[in-house]
């Protein structure tokens, strides 16, 4: 970052994007960007007196030193166009979390195809409660700090580690967390061996006299790993669990065993059992720099999650709205379970697909994940960078749904799909809205005048 004083983010409205635009703020250097659209993000961007452009071309971009991109930024963009004309330095979203990361003694990274930002809000949990004051940059809002990136000291970096293009790559972590497996991001990896090879790139990227973390009952991980490693999982591991129990509806407690003693009990402030593996992770990352058990146990009562996991939206017309960022088969199963503790009714799901290649990639889990739910609502598919011609929509969702016994109707707006929900749901029963793109705004306009 040496001669830099002057960074433009393209996409900066970007959840990681807009995170590593505080972050460089923080540091002193003059921070810019541009976004398709208005956001909540760039709203509170502007409040930070950052110059944020929309759908349009700023002078600022003639005056930085350095453009950085996601990859929701095409060749096409107006001033990446701009940028390449004026012979400017373009580097990648993943490549300046690199060299931000280097700036930390030490580096925890967490990767995975599902679980990344659960868990890595765990660990922030609890290396704040141990009073580490960590930096912390994570891929959705945590619900006690309503944001997604905490400014700590030079000590200690906790960063999500993201498979997509290869972004985690960039990383050299002293701690480096494999979550999981599992097919995802076809799109650019096209098979499940290219992604098992670079997950094998991310652990051999970790520090000589770093910790690999992985969880025991992936089956990624039966071939040894040279490095210095700890295992974890509720079925065994070096940390593992026993008695797991539901001791609230939807809330799990469970005996944390190391080295086959017992620690201690440890509850989870958090619902799910699925949570359980992730805590697991976040024990072994504690245990390595020295948390005490009583901490531990205390910053994983208090965690208190992340915004659209399990997000409860109130209740409207006797029916209870839950949203949740799920869009991995894995994941909606995990929630579907998760609803169906709750419930009092019947279980109704609202799924958003993510992206058409993906749809058609994972198309025969998808038509087995949402066992449990009496009928799936499938909202057209948040395209991303994709058109239809590269996979399913929503309707050939629907349909492989509908040959598979589930009851299922898709839809392509709002109003008539709330027209319907309306009209089929009763008091007691529980709306679950699934998804990663913007259909965390049905649930607000699915509560407009409809209590």
């Amino acid at each position: 970052m040496k001669d830099i004083k002057h960074i433009r983010f393209l996409g900066i409205g970007g959840i990681s994007q807009s995170a590593l635009a505080i972050i460089l703020l923080h540091k002193g250097y003059k921070v810019s960007g541009s976004d398709k659209t208005e956001s909540k993000i760039t709203k509170e961007l502007k409040q930070k007196n950052i110059d944020v452009c929309i759908n349009g071309i700023s002078n600022q971009i003639k005056i930085a030193d350095l453009i950085v991109f996601s990859v929701a930024i095409h060749n096409d963009d107006k001033e990446m166009i701009l940028a390449k004309s004026l012979g400017k330095k373009i580097i990648s979203r993943a490549e300046l979390l690199g060299l931000i990361a280097n700036e930390y003694k030490n580096v925890i990274s967490i990767a995975g195809s599902h679980g990344k930002t659960t868990t890595t809000g765990m660990i922030a949990e609890i290396f704040i409660e141990a009073g580490f004051n960590p930096t912390v940059h994570i891929g959705g809002l945590l619900t006690k700090y309503n944001t997604n990136i905490i400014l700590g000291n030079n000590d200690f970096f906790i960063t999500e580690a993201c498979e997509y293009y290869d972004s985690f790559l960039e990383l050299k972590s002293d701690v480096s967390v494999v979550l999981n497996v599992q097919s995802d991001h076809m799109d650019y990896f096209k098979t499940i061996n290219n992604l098992k090879k670079s997950f094998v790139k991310f652990v051999n990227n970790t520090k000589n006299s770093g910790l690999i973390v992985y969880n025991k009952s992936c089956n990624f991980f039966k071939q040894k790993i040279k490095k210095d490693a700890l295992s974890y999982s509720c079925g065994g591991g070096i940390v593992k669990s026993l008695n797991i129990t539901e001791y609230k509806k939807g809330k799990y407690s469970f005996d944390c065993m190391f080295l086959g003693q017992k620690l201690g009990n440890i509850k989870l402030g958090v619902y799910g059992e699925h949570n359980v593996e992730n805590a697991l992770s976040a024990i072994c990352v504690a245990l390595k720099y020295g948390v005490s058990f009583q901490t531990i146990k205390k910053a994983l009562f208090n965690y208190c999650g992340v915004k659209r996991r399990f997000e409860d939206y109130g209740i409207f017309n006797g029916v209870r709205v839950i949203h949740d960022y799920a869009h991995h088969p894995t994941e909606i199963k995990a929630i579907i379970n998760l609803a169906k503790r709750i419930v009092k009714g019947d279980l109704y799901v609202v799924f958003q697909p993510h992206t058409f290649s993906r749809t058609l990639a994972l198309i025969d889990e998808f038509k087995k994940c949402f066992d449990g739910a009496k009928e799936v609502f499938v909202y057209k598919v948040y395209s991303a960078r994709e058109d239809k011609s590269q996979g399913i929509d929503e309707n050939g969702l629907k349909d492989a749904l509908l040959l598979e016994g589930q009851m299922a109707s898709s839809y392509n707006n709002y109003e008539e799909m709330k027209k319907n929900i309306v009209s089929t749901l009763k008091k007691g029963d529980l709306l679950l809205v699934l998804g990663a793109g913007d259909i965390e705004s049905f649930c607000e306009y699915f509560g407009k005048n409809n209590n």
